[in-house]
């Protein structure tokens, strides 16, 4: 679609944007956001000093999204990716399905529950957005919950692996749907594999000191101790951890044969930085979650990572039509390499447009429009996509993967194995 002015990868840095392209709906009773109510209109023009656009409301017609996500913070480089791989998905369809355009606002949750609900209540009830996409964190999970299921409005996680979200009878929602998958979903299979495959046998377990980091290693654990493993030794960390000295030397007491770690974000740049400096590495191997090796950080952290091996339910190297598709798009727009963001960011935005399709853009018929979300079935960039139809997470396949130095000098990571068809209630 032609733009006037400013491209759609430029909108996307301005903070709260409307442009072209996404659906969703329910609750679009009410005015319309009006100019100068901070909605971002395609072809505004910005100002570079203050990093604010000219305004106005989108066209009456269009399906409005809300998209919140950590911009800043710890956590900003998982969400600026998150709002890469949406527009390249709503691209694809031309930020128009069935007639209508789709339109985005962006709003940074800086990693904060009470922020991310104040911008959800804003984006429901100020600019009647007809879906809410995104959620960076579980706790900013945890806080939206009860407010869109009065609410009423549907809501697509793209990140957040709050595991009641979709596991619990109690806490699930008709309106409630993840892409990314539930904390531990792809650790937990990789916790027999690390037994029965790699051959470990006594293993410390370490992660960030919040609820993520508790539930991925502590699924690990479990599994692991199932297939006859021993866990000698848990040491957590807090999120925006400097020095991980400290931390280092606990893990250093043990005796076992490998280090399981969760870190994501800056965070795992510097663990991963500072256990290699720290020397204990050819006694005690690091492994773990594919978050603590993504690509989006895997630069920074460099030789350090090499050799680590990884679970996860993407892979920039894994294979497909589809991915390199993904893959080369992303290099073009923003000249980065894609990662598992991007890929979330993505199916948040295919699933969205797949389901608008299927009920020709009505999205206010909310009912119809969550059916069209249950069915949503597409081959993409790790095969095929779907919802468990009981708990609406994503069924996905889990990639085990070690840190490699590549043909082009790069760092990435090879896929060793595939593990297919693992959903959210399998563990």
């Amino acid at each position: 679609m032609e733009r006037r002015g400013v491209t759609r990868r430029e909108l996307f840095r301005y903070g709260a944007v409307w442009v072209g392209g996404v659906l969703l709906a329910c609750r679009n009773s009410g005015p319309e956001p009006t100019a100068g109510s901070g909605w971002t209109a395609a072809g505004a023009t910005p100002t570079v000093a203050t990093g604010q656009t000219a305004v106005s409301s989108p066209e009456r017609d269009a399906v409005r999204i809300g998209m919140i996500v950590a911009r800043s913070g710890p956590f900003a480089s998982l969400g600026e990716n998150l709002v890469r791989g949406l527009e390249l998905a709503l691209d694809e369809v031309g930020f128009r399905v069935a007639g209508r355009e789709l339109a985005v606002r962006v709003e940074d949750s800086a990693g904060n529950p009470d922020q991310a609900l104040a911008k959800a209540r804003q984006l429901v009830e100020r600019d009647r957005v007809h879906l809410l996409a995104g959620v960076t964190l579980s706790s900013e999970a945890g806080a939206l919950r009860d407010y869109v299921v009065s609410s009423g409005i549907p809501l697509v996680v793209s990140n957040a692996g709050l595991p009641g979200l979709t596991r619990d009878p109690k806490l699930r929602s008709p309106l409630v749907f993840r892409v990314s998958f539930a904390n531990g979903q792809h650790e937990a299979p990789f916790g027999r594999y690390a037994y029965e495959k790699l051959g470990f046998r006594r293993v410390v377990l370490t992660g960030l000191d919040y609820s993520a980091g508790h539930d991925k290693v502590g699924a690990f654990g479990r599994h692991f101790v199932a297939a006859g493993g021993t866990i000698v030794g848990e040491v957590y960390a807090p999120v925006d951890t400097a020095d991980y000295g400290p931390y280092l030397q606990r893990i250093a007491q043990y005796e076992a044969d490998g280090v399981f770690a969760f870190y994501s974000g800056v965070d795992a740049v510097r663990f991963v930085q500072q256990y290699a400096e720290f020397g204990i590495g050819s006694r005690l191997p690091l492994f773990g979650s594919g978050d603590t090796v993504d690509e989006s950080i895997l630069p920074e952290q460099g030789e350090a990572a090499l050799g680590y091996l990884s679970s996860s339910h993407y892979a920039v190297l894994y294979d497909s039509p589809e991915n390199r598709e993904l893959i080369r798009r992303c290099r073009e727009r923003y000249g980065v390499v894609a990662n598992q963001f991007v890929y979330q960011g993505y199916l948040t935005g295919r699933v969205v447009a797949e389901a608008l399709a299927a009920v020709g853009g009505e999205i206010e018929r909310t009912d119809r429009f969550l059916e069209a979300l249950r069915a949503v079935r597409f081959t993409g960039p790790t095969g095929e996509f779907r919802f468990h139809p009981e708990s609406q997470g994503a069924v996905i396949t889990v990639f085990i993967r070690r840190v490699e130095r590549l043909a082009s000098g790069e760092f990435g990571n090879v896929v060793l194995d595939v593990i297919p068809g693992v959903d959210d209630l399998s563990f």
